[in-house]
């Protein structure tokens, strides 16, 4: 309830907060080119360049919202009627303001001449606390809407040519710094043929200044569904242009076209860029969600048993959550083939198996779920330029609380060199550090494996060595505890059991007669305990650790059919009891049917179902 109250109060702010701060260490490795040793030495680290932005979400404050109340109490006392404005589907406008700065942190000096006590005097250079030198400044707000559907309801919507905005997403923004500008974006799905994928195409368009001056810079992304989470996509920008020369020439007589010097440099510039790729996106938590909870699962324990392994399978699957992406890019200034993957690692079952071998009555409680191993979420994204140049990252974050994950990465970016990358962030506000160790033209391959290396082999050592191994003595000692606690109430079970059995023995005995004679269903043995594992090397059994439930089994006997689902907890059945608290039990089942004999075993995890030909027994037929 505490985590969706959370979610709920962050869904209503969807504030967004980042802040960069990259550190000069660029002393901090070295490399003999002569002899290729590399060496590390303790930094003079100082901070080199910044990034500061923010965001946050919030209701457009339309003229019906600030003006409709005092409407309707006018229109009340006029007696008018009053029709509530034609809703035209979807939620309503949301508009979001954001702010940012960015730029070089300069370190300045003064000179100062200082006067000693023996009357001679200095001249130093004193270092002045940094000064922000920017002039990438943001600051702009933008209003989204999203249409729905119009059809039977009265609006502009079911009028041509808007009812080309049905069924689409539309953002219209305006920028103030650093230079005022205009943007409009709209995203809308396009089905050519009934039946298939639709196309999600993507079209926008930026306005920096009149459109006298230059064409607005546009954009347009198609993207399509072409498999389950798998995506192609292709995406083309003009970047800045201005208008040609015919054109100028035709329309100058009549109107002035054209950039002039006051306004040239004053237009932000910008790439023409042609994009295509392929990129595969990873299921969502809420999907893997639904999947678990909806899927139908089939009857018969052959079925169910490769149900179970696909499951198992799908679920490790969600766990890893795959995804990669491939594109190539071109561009006057740079081309290139980007890659990037990403995947999560160290994810695997709880330290402790999940035991099934709680009471829910006599003041006893469920232990305390089992800590799952957080998983490392590693990512990789390289480039390689036409010049066969290469830069490359590999990062990897880890959840270290409920709302907070950290992270470090390295990586090679030009022209700062060996990068090493530390990230916090909780509830959409991030800190980044990016921390410059090595130059670029002394980076090598040995330096950046030791820059890899390193920090994984210390998180590995960390995380193998204190945190899984601490986890499972705390989770040993609790369950410790709470058997001390509920072997106490292990002669009271038992008494109660055998009352049991006693009162139902002679309608089961009769039961079973009945089944003998019919030649069906005959349980001529079950027990249920604590079974000992053979990696143990330890043959004998604990007789208090055992119990025969002969009786209680035969009691579910019904038409020669005996059926036990895993869901129902085998020590609540009436006749049994928990003869060894919190350790994991087996029930075992000798039977006869048509005169052959059978066995079957069951943990408390999973059905039984006989008779079934698979427990027959060797040497009978």
């Amino acid at each position: 309830m505490k985590r969706r109250e959370r979610k709920a109060i962050n869904s209503m702010v969807q504030s967004r907060g980042l802040i960069v701060l990259g550190i000069d260490a660029s002393d901090m490795i070295s490399v003999d080119e002569d002899e290729g040793e590399v060496y590390f030495h303790v930094p003079s680290a100082k901070p080199s360049k910044f990034n500061v932005g923010y965001f946050f979400k919030a209701p457009l404050p339309t003229p019906r919202k600030l003006m409709g109340k005092l409407e309707r109490d006018v229109s009340a006392e006029e007696g008018a009627e009053q029709e509530e404005p034609d809703d035209e589907g979807g939620p309503e406008p949301e508009m979001v303001i954001n702010a940012g700065i960015s730029g070089q942190m300069r370190h300045l000096a003064q000179k100062l001449s200082i006067e000693h006590l023996d009357g001679t005097m200095e001249t130093r250079r004193v270092p002045l606390p940094p000064i922000i030198a920017s002039q990438e400044i943001t600051l702009g707000a933008t209003v989204n809407h999203v249409f729905g559907e119009a059809a039977g309801r009265k609006g502009i919507l079911t009028k041509r040519p808007f009812s080309f905005f049905r069924y689409s997403a539309v953002s219209v923004g305006a920028m103030v710094l650093p230079v005022p500008s205009v943007q409009a974006n709209i995203v809308k799905a396009f089905t050519p043929i009934a039946g298939t994928k639709p196309f999600n195409v993507n079209f926008s368009s930026s306005f920096y200044k009149s459109p006298t001056k230059c064409p607005p810079a546009m954009a347009v992304q198609v993207m399509k569904e072409v498999g389950d989470r798998k995506h192609i996509f292709c995406r083309w920008q003009s970047g800045t242009i201005s208008w040609p020369d015919v054109i100028e020439r035709l329309l100058s007589p009549f109107l002035s076209i054209g950039l002039d010097v006051d306004s040239a440099f004053t237009i932000p510039k910008q790439t023409s860029q042609f994009q295509v790729g392929f990129l595969s996106l990873p299921k969502s938590p809420r999907q893997a969600a639904f999947t678990d909870d909806y899927d139908d699962e089939p009857e018969g324990e052959e079925e169910e048993s490769e149900y179970q392994q696909l499951r198992s399978k799908q679920r490790a699957e969600d766990k890893v959550g795959e995804a990669w992406q491939v594109g190539f890019s071109a561009s006057p200034e740079a081309s290139g083939l980007q890659l990037s993957y990403a995947r999560n690692v160290f994810s695997g079952t709880a330290a402790n198996d999940p035991v099934r071998s709680e009471w829910s009555s006599e003041g006893h409680y469920a232990l305390p779920p089992a800590n799952e191993p957080r998983s490392v979420r590693v990512e990789v994204a390289s480039t390689i330029n036409m010049d066969l140049s290469l830069s490359w990252k590999i990062e990897g974050s880890r959840q270290v609380g409920d709302l907070t994950r950290m992270g470090l990465g390295v990586g090679i970016e030009s022209p700062h060199g060996l990068i090493m990358t530390v990230s916090w962030s909780r509830l959409g506000q991030r800190i980044k550090l990016p921390i410059a160790v090595c130059p670029l033209d002394m980076v090598n391959a040995d330096a950046a494996a030791l820059a890899i290396i390193f920090p994984w082999v210390a998180y590995c050592a960390w995380e193998f060595g204190f945190i899984r191994p601490r986890e499972r003595k705390n989770r040993r000692r609790v369950i410790a505890r709470r058997q001390k606690e509920l072997k106490k109430l292990v002669p009271v079970k038992r008494a109660e059991s055998l009352q049991a059995t006693e009162l139902m023995a002679e309608q089961v005995r009769r039961k079973q007669a009945k089944e003998e004679r019919q030649d069906g269903l005959v349980i001529t043995k079950a027990e249920y305990g604590h079974y000992p594992s053979k990696k143990k090397n330890t043959n004998t059994v604990n007789e208090h650790e055992v119990v025969d439930v002969t009786i209680a089994v035969a009691g579910l006997v019904d038409r020669s059919q005996l059926v036990i689902p895993k869901s129902m907890v085998k020590f609540h059945i009436l006749g049994f009891y928990d003869p060894a608290p919190l350790l994991p039990k087996t029930l075992k089942i000798w039977y006869t049917y048509h005169g052959a004999h059978h066995y079957v075993e069951a943990t408390d995890s999973e059905a039984i179902a006989c008779p079934m030909r698979t427990h027959l027994m060797q040497g009978e037929h």
